[in-house]
């Protein structure tokens, strides 16, 4: 049978105030700090102490939030474990240099992940510049309000 604790319980909750959710990330039990690592609620400080975790499975669950300051992304990319760097990677916060800094990664799966994110921004890109250039001609086709040009008129008369 698995029991869960009410550190446990308090960690996983999003309506837990975020001081606790600070003490809670330097609690001895790793189901606690990984379950604060997903709230959605847990704030900066939190993260930076639970990405020193001695628990690789704590550290990628930060390096995958959307919300992770970038600074955090970027130390997390030098992690020494694979799945943590591979969640960088897929994380679309992390920015750009850091991306091209890790796709030297000695392990082929950081660099799969970096691979497949930088053609997800490259489609998210050209996405966006054919949504642009659609809006653009759109914008740019004049309206038919019924009158007659005077070069037709001429040419009638």
């Amino acid at each position: 049978m698995l029991w869960i604790t009410r550190e446990q319980v308090l960690a996983g909750r999003r309506s837990t105030a975020w001081y606790q959710l600070d003490a809670l990330a330097h609690s001895r039990d790793a189901a606690t700090r990984l379950r604060v690592a997903k709230n959605p609620s847990a704030q900066s400080d939190a993260l930076w102490v639970l990405s020193r975790d001695e628990d690789p499975e704590v550290r990628e669950q930060v390096a995958r939030r959307a919300d992770v300051p970038r600074k955090l992304l970027a130390k997390l990319s030098e992690d020494p474990s694979s799945a943590v760097r591979s969640a960088v990677a897929r994380n679309a916060t992390t920015s750009g240099e850091v991306l091209r800094a890790m796709a030297e990664d000695p392990h082929h799966g950081v660099r799969f992940a970096v691979q497949a994110s930088q053609r997800q921004r490259r489609r998210a890109a050209d996405e966006r510049d054919e949504a642009v250039a659609a809006e653009r001609a759109t914008d740019e086709v004049p309206e038919h309000d019924g009158a007659v040009a005077p070069q037709s008129l001429a040419a009638t008369a």
